[in-house]
């Protein structure tokens, strides 16, 4: 296969992104000196205008691993604390990231898995988010863990920008950390109940909290179930496509032993049981796409003859002990996660196009009828199962300084030994609609399967980590932080003979091992009590890994690519960023504004990539892309009551060089919204007797996106527009809400992936966002 070669427009292409980036950086850095200027040199009385409003409650956030407020940390952090997680109804980690400039959210059609997108650094298919997922203050490695429903919540922390000098290995992009309410002296507790008509969807949430031994001894369950329907319907199966069961419980108990020590202990369970693979096939060339594909069209219903099912459960138990002196805090934390999980559904792609499953309906490309439906209903398209097994063991050991010193330091160490065992196996759909959960069905199953990848993975990280900050003035900080990871990576095939391309490969066992020292320098200046600006420097880092072996003979020998770069084992990724930043708190704290532009490179960017005829699922290296981009955000209290707020982010995301295409140097990465945006306002009215009628209404815009690295035609989702409305009573006890997401029930594609076939065709395998949903909330306080 002969490789295209750079478009000759590209010169032309690169010329009109400087200039846009110059314009743009020239208007940001223009008006981020006259804004910060203008408000340095306004006399207090200035910008402390009378109003009736009541001032932004001050947020102490943890982001650097010490309690600080908001406006003093030196880097882009998002913060929501409880008033805001209930009354904006945040829920599930796409409801926070949706009021986040730069961070984009994608629901994948796997009920644990999802795709979190930081300033352009993209998480791919089967690879490891690029955050640290931090609950309670321990690492959560298993990426799962974070697609749930959102409880009992006290805070969450968006770190942008590359963070893993303080947070390791898949900091990449930032972090984010959520807190849970924690259990006091204080006897309390919650129950919410709610209906969703659209997907018939019932839930039910709460907690009970309070003293089990006064002073010493405090306790927390919470627990929540959710059952719906489903929002689609499957014409074949002549039910819902995508039905919803998940239950979950927590407790916590935290023991004060004595005035300086003290132990938090959590653990966990959840059981999901959902759908997976949802997907439908445009295929260009075919009716309805004769003149190409469309990630814009959600015309084709879903209509499977295999109905999908994605089981999942997961346990968590955390320890953490802080001891408290003089000298500081030592934190001693152990945590242990198990996740297992399975799912099954109709074939990724109209495998008997590449004659890999019976064909009893002979027909050419074009006549093809399984072709006709996407995932149609024939016993063509063949099926897919997957089996993900995860389970860790964690410990970190943290010295933290005392916060009121000038000279303050944090000094630590971390370890993990993480297993993974990973199942994908393609089958014979005999058209009886079943998936044999199992990971190679024989020859004489009712499912048998054709092509099984199964590889055991067993990892272990080790970290060396430290920070030093120092109050030069009372107004100059500088700050470093520098941290040292190592992962020693091995996996064993235990693909069985039959499916492997030597027989003597199964048991083969790889290894490697893969490290980084990741630093981080800033500076901050406070011109004055309102506002502060800083200057950042920070890298990350992202492990590499190992794809199923035999792939590259498998992309060469069958796809007939023989100058593909993928190799069977992939490069660590690694990014280096740059930041300025301000951050003020105007008017008596009644307007915040904020802002920060960024430039970041990214080596070895990890990519997702099938290869139809080889069935080979690996991750690829973008060997490098340039991201630069702004972002700023804002609140006002203007009058008694009425809050307003808003963002916006922006950002240029080029792809500089790719050996394994070098055709798309000069496009955008995918996954990566060019712009996205939220404004809102709340409106709180007293009714008297200790109850409020409360309002929202939020209005979100995502930009243009692709959805792959050639920006083939065809693949660029157009902006999407979605408003939000909330109206209810809050009482002292209780509360009732009325609500709606996607008020005005825009039809799109969530997610999207694109399969080009040279000299053959484009295929987009597409998934439906969920559509209006509204319903009804009751809650109960005790």
């Amino acid at each position: 296969m002969t490789r295209e070669r750079v478009p000759l427009d590209y010169w032309r292409k690169s010329a009109m992104r400087i200039q846009k980036r110059r314009q743009s950086s020239l208007l940001l850095a223009t008006v981020s000196v006259v804004a910060v200027s203008a408000i340095e040199a306004l006399p207090p009385a200035a910008v402390a205008a009378e109003t009736t409003a009541a001032p932004i409650e001050e947020i102490l956030v943890t982001s650097r691993r010490r309690s600080e407020t908001l406006q003093d940390v030196p880097m882009a952090v998002n913060a929501f604390n409880a008033a805001t997680i209930e009354r904006a109804g945040i829920e599930r980690a796409e409801n926070f990231i949706a009021l986040t400039p730069n961070v984009h959210f994608i629901q994948t059609t796997n009920i644990g898995e999802s795709q979190v997108h930081i300033r352009g650094v993209i998480q791919p298919r089967d690879t490891e988010p690029p955050f640290a997922y931090v609950l309670d203050g321990v690492l959560v490695p298993n990426p799962n863990a974070f697609n749930q429903e959102f409880i009992d919540i006290q805070q969450i922390e968006i770190i942008k920008g590359p963070i893993g000098s303080i947070y390791g290995r898949n900091a990449i992009g930032g972090a984010i950390l959520v807190t849970t309410k924690k259990p006091s002296n204080t006897f309390e507790g919650m129950l919410k109940g709610g209906y969703e008509v659209e997907g018939e969807e019932y839930k039910l949430s709460g907690y009970v909290s309070g003293p089990v031994v006064e002073d010493k001894v405090f306790a927390r369950i919470t627990g929540s179930y959710v059952d719906r329907q489903g929002y689609y319907k499957n014409i074949t199966l002549d039910d819902e496509e995508d039905p919803f069961q998940e239950a979950i419980v927590r407790g916590r108990v935290v023991i004060a032993a004595s005035e300086s020590v003290e132990f938090d202990i959590t653990a966990g369970y959840a059981d999901v049981d959902g759908h997976a693979f949802n997907f439908n096939n445009q295929t260009g060339g075919t009716p309805g796409f004769e003149t190409g594909v469309d990630i814009n069209d959600t015309s084709i219903p879903f209509s499977a003859n295999v109905r999908s099912f994605n089981n999942q459960k997961r346990y968590d138990a955390t320890i953490k002990m802080d001891w408290t002196s003089d000298y500081g805090t030592l934190t001693l934390t152990g945590a242990y996660h198990k996740l297992d999980e399975n799912m099954g559904g109709e074939g990724a792609v109209d495998l008997a196009l590449f004659g890999l499953y019976p064909d009893p309906t002979p027909g050419d490309f074009f006549t093809d009828p399984s072709l006709f439906e996407g995932y149609g209903p024939t016993p063509r398209d063949g099926t897919q199962y997957q089996e993900r097994n995860q389970k860790d063991t964690s410990f970190e050991i943290r010295f933290t300084s005392p916060d009121d010193r000038a000279l303050r330091y944090i000094v630590g160490a971390y370890y993990i030994d993480f297993s993974r065992e990973v199942v994908l196996n393609r089958a014979i759909d005999t058209g009886n609609g079943v998936v044999v959960p199992e990971p190679a069905p024989g020859p004489t199953s009712e499912n048998p399967a054709v092509a099984v990848t199964w590889t055991d993975n067993d990892n272990k990280a080790y970290s060396l980590f430290g920070q030093l900050a120092y109050d030069v003035t009372e107004q100059l900080e500088a700050s470093v932080a520098v941290r040292w990871d190592k992962e020693k990576r091995e996996t064993t095939n235990l693909t069985p003979p039959e499916f492997t391309n030597n027989p003597g490969d199964s048991g083969l066992v790889r290894k490697n091992d893969f490290s980084d020292f990741q630093p981080r320098v800033s500076l901050r200046y406070l011109p004055n009590d309102d506002v502060s600006i800083y200057a950042t420097y920070g890298e990350g880092f992202r492990s590499g890994g190992f794809n199923p072996l035999g792939s590259r003979d498998n992309i060469i020998n069958i796809d007939g690519i023989t100058d593909t770069t993928v190799q069977d084992e992939f490069d660590k990724e690694t990014s280096k960023s740059a930041e300025i930043g301000f951050k003020s708190s105007l008017m008596d704290r009644k307007l915040s504004v904020n802002g920060a532009a960024f430039y970041t490179e990214v080596n070895n960017a990890h990519y997702f990539q099938f290869f139809p005829f080889s069935l080979s699922r690996v991750i690829s290296i973008v060997d490098k892309n340039e991201i630069w981009g702004f972002e700023f955000d804002f609140m006002a209290r203007l009058d008694e009551g009425w809050t307003f707020y808003g963002g916006f982010g922006y950002i240029d995301s080029e792809i500089k060089r790719n050996n394994e295409a070098p055709q798309t140097v000069g496009n955008t990465m995918p996954f990566t919204p060019e712009y996205n945006a939220n404004v809102g306002m709340q409106y709180v009215y007293p009714l008297g007797n200790g109850m409020d009628m409360v309002t929202r209404v939020d209005y979100f815009r995502t930009g243009p996106i692709y959805f792959d690295t050639l920006n083939t035609p065809g693949t660029k989702r157009k902006p999407i527009d979605l408003v939000d409305a909330r109206i209810g009573l809050d009482a002292e006890n209780w509360s009732f809400t009325l609500w709606a997401r996607n008020l005005f029930d825009e039809n799109y594609n969530a997610d999207g992936v694109v399969l080009v076939v040279p000299n053959v065709t484009v295929f987009n395998f597409v998934t439906k966002a969920t559509p209006r949903t509204w319903g009804a909330d009751v809650t109960f306080r005790f």
